[in-house]
């Protein structure tokens, strides 16, 4: 769950949004309090940094003690911690309007799994309320959910009924269609790679709990060449960590 954290953090550094906060000396109590809002936009869970340190000058930077808070009626406090993390941005980028994290690498991401009779596990639960916002804000990226979400919002529809007398279109095209924007175009992010020293799985099941832990975890690129826009990585990146739960199942 603390890498969740670290996710956040990288999404928020964007070029032009340093800028303006270094010039105002406040650059890391902006990153502080955006990795808080975008654990908690993803998540629904109140989510807590205790440091963020980054230099502009270096292009490095450390955050220390990420930990976002566990849906009610689970018995850990938290669903993810992160003890640390160290960030590395490419010192000079190809694209100016491209912000490119070189490393984003966590010591020890913690997980809580806990399953309830009858209910799927707190992470799924986070997952899908993360992938939902996901696909919310970013339909065009995301066309299975988008699809559900249409049905859901349209049940007058029958989907089979629909393609076949609707077979160049459909209410998935329609509503996953990417649509132009105008104005300056948004700055990007993307992380090349993100590593995990220790990633710990605390499981209770039956009220039995168990601690099992995996070494050297590597999640591959992030956003592509050409990046993906800062909030969303946040989302990416909190996805990506709490998917991490499905390699433990022994």
């Amino acid at each position: 769950m603390n890498k969740l954290a670290i996710i956040a953090f990288a999404l928020l550094i964007t070029l032009s949004s340093m800028l303006w906060f270094l010039a105002n000396g406040s650059l890391n109590e902006f990153i502080k309090s955006q990795i808080q809002l975008q654990g908690h936009y993803y998540t629904g869970q109140t989510t807590n940094i205790v440091l963020s340190d980054f230099s502009s000058s270096t292009g490095t930077g450390e955050f220390k003690q990420l930990a976002i808070l566990n849906l009610d009626g689970y018995k850990d406090k938290y669903a993810l911690t992160i003890d640390e993390a160290q960030v590395e941005l490419v010192k000079q980028p190809t694209n100016p309007l491209l912000t490119q994290i070189k490393k984003l690498t966590i010591n020890k991401l913690t997980l809580h799994i806990e399953k309830i009779s009858g209910k799927t596990t707190n992470i799924e639960q986070l997952i899908d309320k993360a992938a939902l916002t996901l696909a919310k804000d970013y339909p065009e990226l995301y066309p299975n959910i988008s699809a559900k979400i249409y049905a859901q919002q349209n049940p007058q529809l029958n989907a089979e009924e629909y393609a076949e007398s609707h077979p160049q279109a459909g209410p998935i095209v329609e509503h996953t269609k990417a649509k132009k924007k105008r104005g300056k175009p948004q700055g990007k992010i993307n992380i090349a790679e993100i590593t995990i020293n220790t990633v710990e799985f605390i499981t209770i099941e039956n009220n039995i709990s168990k601690s099992k832990s995996i070494n050297n975890v590597t999640i591959a690129s992030l956003g592509g060449e050409q990046g993906i826009v800062t909030n969303q990585l946040g989302g990416v990146i909190l996805v990506s960590l709490l998917n991490l739960a499905n390699t433990d199942k022994s």
